[in-house]
């Protein structure tokens, strides 16, 4: 992204500390940029000269603008961050140019590295908005997400009608495949994962409702998972080949872990799942009970789960097992003499669902309905002839 000459020109630590000095063993290979029209000096200027260094089998890349004239210093940043990291399209409001140490210009830097199919890169700058709207993803040719870790200042990021505040120490998702917007207010320092969708995404739960929701060090996982990243990058020009799967997979399933639901999402989706079962096993019951008694035994067993889990499903609802089994039987047989054409054998109709004897039907049926289930059938008939 940011030119980089060989001469021993600065570029900061990896800290964001005190710049440092590249020795002379380091490469440097050049790519020129495509511009519209006739090339002038400006533009001339600006070839990407990338620093390559090699250690481990590993690139070590760096960007910088300080070298360049002020002038030329925001055209070769929007050039080069959309030709090296991924299409965006940076702008400088008047707000944010305001807020600049350098409104006319744009001081920034970059170092990246890949580890495995993951490519990490730690970029600071000053004030400004990066924008990846529809003619941005067009252009886009990986499917990735990034992981954005702030290490300094704040972000505002957007995605999929979300709006998060990333402050210093959070990280957040922008999936590259949809539209999405990062607001720097002040200058900023961040630590940004791009990762391959496939590796990603199938790993967390609702994946398209995690994007631009920021995840504090004040959650456990999300705390672990920063600081996972943070070791990586430390040492991502000194990792042995043989430790780079290992490492990737327990990175992602970190921040996989600290982007899954909350503790309250996950009681939601716990409560949300017991009633879908207790709903499963209502319908069984209704169903069951025309071919006789329902266990809980032979409930259980039907939806693999205990005996003791199924009592437990019902704990948190005004009926238990017994009496849900109950209240289906007496509204079965409600909907028996609702159907009625011509007066109906009270024992019948408790022999056909279940009851021990017509007393236990209509002392059942009396608490549920309030009346017999003779005086519920005169009720309907009258009611019907009326």
């Amino acid at each position: 992204m940011f030119g980089m000459r060989s001469s021993g020109l600065p570029v900061h630590s990896r800290d964001g500390s005190q710049p440092v000095r590249h020795r002379r063993e380091v490469t440097v290979t050049r790519r020129r940029l495509t511009c519209n029209g006739p090339e002038t000096t400006a533009q001339h200027h600006r070839w990407d000269q990338r620093e390559l260094r090699y250690r481990r089998g590993l690139t070590m890349e760096h960007w910088t603008t300080e070298d360049l004239p002020v002038p030329d210093q925001f055209g070769y940043w929007r050039d080069a961050i959309c030709d090296a990291f991924t299409p965006l399209f940076p702008r400088r409001p008047a707000a944010h140019a305001t807020a600049s140490s350098s409104p006319g210009g744009m001081t920034g830097w970059v170092r990246a590295a890949p580890v495995g199919s993951i490519r990490l890169a730690e970029i600071a700058s000053e004030p400004q908005l990066h924008l990846h709207g529809r003619s941005e993803v067009a252009r886009t040719t990986e499917d990735v997400t990034f992981v954005n870790l702030v290490l300094e200042g704040t972000c505002v990021g957007r995605q999929a009608g979300r709006t998060c505040v990333v402050n210093a120490g959070d990280f957040a998702l922008f999936d590259a495949t949809r539209p999405f917007g990062l607001d720097y207010r002040s200058t900023w320092r961040v630590l940004s994962m791009k990762v391959p969708n496939g590796m990603l995404t199938p790993l967390i739960t609702d994946s398209d409702g995690r994007t631009a929701v920021s995840f504090s060090p004040t959650n456990a996982s999300a705390h672990v998972a920063s600081a996972a990243m943070s070791a990586v990058w430390q040492r991502a020009d000194r990792m042995e080949r043989a430790d780079v799967l290992a490492t990737n997979s327990a990175l992602l399933t970190l921040i996989a872990s600290a982007a899954g639901p909350s503790e309250n999402e996950r009681t939601c989706d716990s409560r949300s799942l017991r009633a879908e079962m207790r709903a499963a096993i209502n319908a069984y019951v209704a169903e069951q009970i025309r071919c006789g008694s329902v266990p809980a035994e032979k409930t259980a067993r039907r939806f693999s789960i205990s005996v003791r889990k199924l009592h437990q499903l019902y704990e948190e609802t005004e009926l238990s097992y017994a009496r849900t089994v109950m209240k289906s039987r007496v509204e079965a047989c409600a909907a028996d003499l609702d159907s009625a054409t011509r007066p109906t054998s009270m024992s019948t109709l408790a022999a056909r669902w279940g009851f021990a004897d017509l007393s236990h039907l209509n002392r059942v049926f009396r608490t549920q309905k309030g009346c017999l289930p003779s005086e519920y059938l005169g009720r309907r008939i009258t009611s019907a002839s009326s």
